[in-house]
């Protein structure tokens, strides 16, 4: 059995690969060994509402051309079985081509939904097919688990006492393929790579001889700090620059904790400036206040008026009529609705990015897409479509 998530539809229009499944069975239908692993597309992730893969887990993982020789040998001498195999096969044979691996064309694929027409009239998606045989598909649209699924319907539509003799030509038909070499590079499933990465404080404590802590602020991290949190969210592209800032200035893990600090008071400061506290600015002294570690206690007490006002360590970061905004990504708004939005009030919306663009809109911030790519290089900031918003004062 086979199972991919895609990032699109069409791989000849530069969607990719972002998870592989590969599930062994033997001649009966019994589950022999269950292979996976995210890959790293190099771009951004499509539709992330439906795979569930974040840019930073897909980031860890090993890129198609590095899985491609294991992928090879698994399916060497065994018929490739999948749920709409004409999408999985056209996808895995441009992969494979790319990759100079090979792989088996499309007529040696068996698909479990062209089946169905005969053992399960009426159904067609693999959950109406594995609901009819009375079966559930825990945690669909993960690779795995749907190649278990279709592993699952396999072994249903072996039971059904249909023609033996049909069944066995199929395993007549892998053929003596070229034995590939396997590759060294390991394979990464979801659950190792959804793995939340320490947070700046906790890797700081092992970084090598941090060693500045005068007592004093150092404004260039609070200026990198400020502009990783103008969406009031830090993604791990940004704490990983934040950290490796961190480790360039030899800052100490208490002189980074300091600022972490000084930055929130002064935020609980502006927020109470006018003598109360918005629903808004309260969610957003949350976040930041667990984004920066300055621990519950210490975010509690921010509900109630500070008893000394501390500066306000921002850079002021400000969206002005003519700014351009530039937006990534399969976002929760579509792009002619954000276009809209965005020209009515002013701005400059763009779907290429350009040295001029005041922040980059990503559905994640994490993106590899070529556009994130080049804003980093920019220095320009990525903010998520919920940054934008704040930013705006619309949602």
């Amino acid at each position: 059995m086979i199972d991919l998530e895609t990032t699109g539809l069409f791989p000849e229009r530069h969607d990719r690969i972002v998870e592989v499944a590969v599930v062994h069975v033997s001649p009966e239908g019994v589950v022999e060994g269950v292979w996976e692993t995210l890959v790293n597309p190099q771009r951004d992730m499509g539709a992330q509402s439906i795979h569930g893969i974040s840019a930073s887990a897909a980031a860890r993982a090993p890129e198609f051309h590095q899985i491609a020789p294991t992928l090879s040998s698994l399916l060497r001498g065994r018929v490739p079985v999948a749920h709409n195999a004409s999408f999985d096969s056209r996808f895995l044979e441009h992969a494979m081509v790319q990759a100079g691996a090979w792989c088996p064309g499309r007529d040696y694929w068996m698909c479990t939904m062209q089946l169905a027409a005969t053992f399960l009239p009426g159904h067609r998606s693999l959950s109406d097919c594995c609901a009819a045989i009375g079966a559930s598909i825990d945690d669909a649209h993960r690779a795995s688990a749907d190649a278990l699924a279709t592993a699952g319907l396999l072994r249903a539509y072996l039971s059904a006492g249909h023609d033996r003799a049909w069944w066995d030509q199929w395993l007549m038909s892998t053929g003596d393929w070229p034995h590939p070499i396997e590759s060294p590079v390991g394979w990464l499933p979801r659950e190792d790579a959804d793995v939340m990465p320490r947070s700046i404080l906790e890797r700081l404590h092992v970084a090598v001889e941090p060693t500045v802590d005068d007592g004093s602020l150092n404004l260039d991290y609070l200026a990198l700090l400020d502009r990783a949190l103008l969406d009031r969210h830090m993604s791990v592209t940004e704490a990983d620059a934040l950290l490796s800032f961190a480790r360039d200035l030899g800052l100490a893990p208490s002189a980074v904790g300091r600022m972490h600090q000084a930055y929130f008071d002064g935020l609980v400061t502006a927020a109470w400036a006018d003598g109360k506290l918005t629903e808004r600015e309260w969610s957003d002294i949350q976040a930041i206040g667990s984004v920066l570690e300055v621990g519950e206690a210490t975010i509690l007490k921010a509900a109630t008026p500070p008893v000394q006002a501390t500066p306000t360590l921002s850079t002021g970061f400000r969206l002005f009529p003519g700014d351009t905004i530039v937006i990534t990504g399969d976002t929760r708004r579509d792009r002619p609705e954000w276009f809209q939005i965005l020209e009515q009030m002013g701005f400059v919306p763009k779907n290429s990015m350009v040295k001029s663009a005041k922040v980059l809109v990503a559905a994640d911030p994490d993106s590899m897409s070529g556009k994130a790519k080049q804003a980093r290089q920019y220095g320009i900031p990525i903010i998520t479509e919920d940054g934008l918003e704040r930013l705006l004062g619309i949602g």
